[in-house]
């Protein structure tokens, strides 16, 4: 599905709810921030996780395979 096409039938969706067109656009915008950090976080999570590893196999207390 096309991004214009699933941007009109969320906000449909969130009219359909009650929500203003205006409302309905700041919750989109509210999502697709909230989306942005989170594949942020897991980036910064997946780099710890990495060097945490790194320091294990570093100081001898995790082998390579």
């Amino acid at each position: 599905m096309q991004q214009q096409q699933y941007l009109d039938l969320l906000i449909d969706a969130l009219l359909d709810e009650g929500f203003s067109v205006d409302e309905a656009f700041q919750l989109i915008q509210l999502q697709e921030q909230y989306q942005e950090q989170r594949a942020i976080q897991r980036a910064i999570e997946e780099t710890n996780h990495h060097r945490f590893i790194r320091w294990l196999v570093e100081h001898g207390r995790l082998s390579e395979w």
